[in-house]
């Protein structure tokens, strides 16, 4: 997959988290395709295909600029890639925080740009 981010009005550089141990199974997706959400401090897209087990690296907290795989604890078919710019709903003004626990996969070099993605805009990664 190409470490790029692409919607209809932006175009995002990423850089892969390399010590990630589930990026091999990210990066061998030839592409991954959705619709935005745009919330407070974060765009997101839901995956429905996209079904990797966590493995302990899962948190809460990230930082700004990183690019999260995140999985819904209520409906275990919804999974999510998540690109955090900015403090989110979930956070507590200092630091982004998901709504459930996520993976950080990769870092957004330009981050941001991700708040120029609109809802219902057309994302892919890859």
């Amino acid at each position: 997959m190409q470490p790029i981010l692409s919607s209809e009005t932006t175009k995002l550089i990423i850089i892969w988290d390399e010590s990630c141990g589930i990026i091999n199974q990210i990066k061998n997706t030839k592409s991954l395709e959705g619709i935005a959400t745009h919330i407070q401090g974060e765009v997101f897209f839901y995956q429905y295909e996209l079904d990797i087990p966590f493995n302990g690296e899962q948190r809460e907290v990230f930082d700004v600029g990183d690019i999260v795989y995140w999985r819904s604890e209520t409906d275990k078919t919804k999974f999510g890639i998540l690109f955090m710019y900015g403090n989110t709903t979930y956070g507590d003004g200092t630091k982004p925080r998901t709504s459930s626990p996520g993976i950080k996969i990769g870092t957004v070099v330009n981050y941001k740009d991700i708040s120029q993605i609109q809802s219902g805009e057309n994302v892919k990664l890859g």
